[in-house]
């Protein structure tokens, strides 16, 4: 009798252990099961999906993207600079783009625990409405931990390495495809020390 009990109880135990350990694996190693990649930019085509699993809608919780389904919006992420270089607060960038074949947009800097940078600054991200193209139809916005004299400014005070930027296409229209000639393009200026 004794000997069944300590069988069902290893049983569970191991069971559970297996369960844990493959929640785990997958949360800290499948978000790269549905990327796709548009030059530097990242997208999830899971995000949002009706045919997200479980495991899936984990990792989307986690990370804290709060997906709205892929007929509404669309998210593409940008982890690098253009050297392949993790995203650095120490780093000046600019980031230039042009207007999207959707309704609005936004793209927002998120802190390296995919959090908004702590910081006062106000600054967390620009959209459709309020940036403007120049002469050349491109639109440029600043990427530093100081404003400096941008007219469009996202701050990366407080967000130190490994940061990232996340676009958000709302209402694509029909004519929109994800392409890497058609998003943002981010160039570094400089960086205050070696990233």
């Amino acid at each position: 009798m004794l000997g069944r009990i300590f069988a069902w109880a290893a049983a569970i135990l191991i069971g559970a252990l297996i369960g844990a350990a493959s929640a785990w694996a997958t949360l800290e190693f499948g978000r790269t099961r549905f990327v796709e990649n548009f030059g530097p930019w990242t997208h999830s085509s899971a995000a949002g999906s009706e045919a997200a699993g479980p495991y899936t809608r984990a990792i989307i919780a986690r990370d804290g993207l709060l997906a709205l389904s892929a007929r509404e919006a669309l998210y593409f992420t940008l982890f690098e600079d253009d050297e392949g270089r993790p995203l650095s607060e120490s780093c000046i960038y600019e980031l230039t783009g042009r207007d999207l074949a959707t309704r609005w947009w936004s793209v927002t800097l998120y802190a390296d625990d995919s959090f908004l940078a702590q910081n006062s600054d106000h600054a967390h991200a620009i959209d459709a409405s309020r940036v403007r193209a120049g002469p050349d139809g491109r639109w440029r916005a600043r990427i530093s931990p100081v404003r400096g004299d941008a007219v469009h400014w996202l701050s990366s005070r407080g967000a130190r390495r490994g940061f990232s930027l996340t676009l958000r296409v709302y209402n694509p229209q029909r004519e929109f495809r994800p392409d890497e000639r058609v998003f943002p393009t981010l160039t570094t200026i400089s960086c205050a020390e070696a990233s």
